[in-house]
């Protein structure tokens, strides 16, 4: 038996003992070990760690191959059972896209990592066309999990080094962009040029089978390849599913963007925004006390009384605006009802495909509590209009930025009301007005993939007091996500 085949081989599953008996001699044996390989589906599938080394550091060769086969005999395997299944026809796409010539070892390795969960998942789905599903939502756990297994891989040594020698600084971003490549390139034609390469390599260790294998193996091998041809002759219906692949590939790009930003602000002085632009109370009071900012009142009259405690009710499904916390840890929804006008707030579900907004500066979260709808940012004309109807003092955000998020399918629970007034404990006799229609969300409730690239609020990124400074912004990340 070839060597390089029997190693290949080994990786998948372990050489029957009467082969072994044989030492490695028995052809018979041989050729029942093929067949077991190529039977093992998703659910069985090898490690991480195997794929990683097998197809990105190519420690045996053939292993890559035979995986290919492997995967795309699972797809048909799957299509046979019911064609109308949509998820069949998009677990197929996904092994084939990973073939595609413009991705190389590295991110073909990457992408197999990245996916492997995806497959799983997918083998046990089953939906019919013309059902409305989002797809990046459904497997989205699964792409976390994706994404978790190749931060792994990419701190390998062995990896790093590929990198080096590559000159990727930040792998996050390359991989994001060979994301949208292969999206740019998805169309029938571009999937059955790698479909057919692997079948042909799918006939080539079927004749091993049969050559080495008796009569009963042949009569197996021969219902395998009729039922892969039989998913090819059908294969011009992937083209009903490619919109679908291409969404949840620029979602996953997305993710990855935000991982890419990320990694940056890892390699600057992320302090230097705080330390250089960002107020401290004390010194804000001092400002506003010398020379009054427009969006501060000087008065003893608080429009909109916070909220109290007393007041606060909780309904299923949504977030808990004062949870109970242990003594020295930190929840961001502690207290957040007193950033609401009291008696004001309602629960409410946003919508599938609504965009909410969320000013930010530098420093700032992206995945915070504090949302707004659209039609409550179109009317902020300025600085002064955010900070005095979102009550922001400037020791809190500096703003300069500002992301939004598409609420995926199954919408979001949030809170929505008036934003209270504001006070700062020193500074008794000046107010922030509030009243905007603020939203309040759990952090944990929202998904990476649907949040945006940061846009320029056009509104500087100094302060907004009367300072005669403008902003420091040497060595600063600006409009790079920053998701925590």
């Amino acid at each position: 038996m070839d060597k390089e085949l029997q190693n290949a081989l080994a990786w998948y599953a372990a050489a029957p003992k009467r082969l072994v008996n044989s030492g490695m001699q028995s052809l018979e044996a041989a050729g029942e070990w093929i067949w077991v390989v190529l039977q093992g589906d998703f659910a069985e599938d090898q490690s991480t760690a195997q794929i990683a080394v097998g197809t990105v550091i190519s420690m045996i060769p053939v292993v890559d191959q035979i995986c290919d086969v492997r995967d795309i005999c699972a797809n048909c395997k799957k299509i046979k059972e019911d064609d109308s299944n949509v998820w069949a026809w998009i677990g197929l796409i996904i092994t084939l896209i990973g073939l595609f010539p413009v991705l190389g070892s590295l991110f073909k390795g990457i992408f197999k990592i990245l996916f492997k969960m995806v497959q799983k998942r997918i083998y046990k789905l089953a939906a019919k066309a013309g059902e409305k599903i989002d797809f990046y939502q459904i497997i989205s756990p699964q792409i976390e999990i994706g994404i978790a297994e190749v931060k792994k891989h990419i701190a390998n040594p062995k990896v790093q080094k590929v990198l080096k020698s590559m000159n990727i600084t930040n792998v996050y971003k390359e991989i994001a962009l060979n994301l949208r490549t292969v999206k740019g390139q998805l169309n029938t034609k571009n999937l059955l040029k790698p479909f057919d390469d692997r079948i042909k390599d799918l006939q080539q260790l079927l004749e091993y089978v049969n050559r080495w294998g008796g009569a009963e193996m042949v009569a197996k091998t021969n219902a395998l390849m009729r039922d892969v041809k039989e998913v090819r002759s059908k294969a011009a219906k992937m083209g009903d599913f490619i919109t679908p692949v291409q969404n949840m590939l620029e979602r996953t790009a997305r993710r990855f963007d935000i991982e890419a930003d990320n990694a940056f602000r890892a390699t600057v002085d992320r302090n230097n925004f705080t330390r250089m632009n960002k107020p401290g109370e004390p010194a804000e009071i001092a400002s506003i006390k010398s020379n009054k900012p427009d969006w501060v009142d000087k008065t003893r009259r608080i429009p909109y009384e916070a909220e109290e405690a007393v007041n606060v009710v909780s309904k299923k499904g949504f977030p808990d605006l004062n949870p109970t916390v242990k003594e020295g840890e930190h929840h961001p929804l502690k207290k957040a009802y007193a950033t609401f006008a009291t008696k004001k707030i309602k629960a409410v579900t946003i919508p599938e495909g609504e965009v909410l907004y969320r000013v930010v500066d530098p420093t700032s979260a992206d995945n915070s509590i504090c949302w707004m709808r659209k039609a409550e940012f179109d009317k902020l004309k300025s600085k002064s209009d955010w900070r005095r109807k979102f009550a922001v003092w400037a020791n809190w955000n500096s703003n300069g930025e500002y992301v939004t998020y598409t609420v995926p399918k199954g919408g979001l629970n949030v809170w929505e009301g008036p934003a209270a007034s504001q006070e700062l404990k020193n500074l008794n006799g000046y107010v922030l007005e509030g009243g905007g229609k603020q939203i309040v969300l759990d952090p944990k409730d929202l998904n990476a993939a649907y949040v945006s690239q940061r846009m320029p609020t056009n509104w500087g990124y100094d302060s907004g007091l009367n300072t005669g400074q403008g902003a420091n912004l040497v060595g600063i990340p600006t409009l790079t996500n920053n998701w925590r």
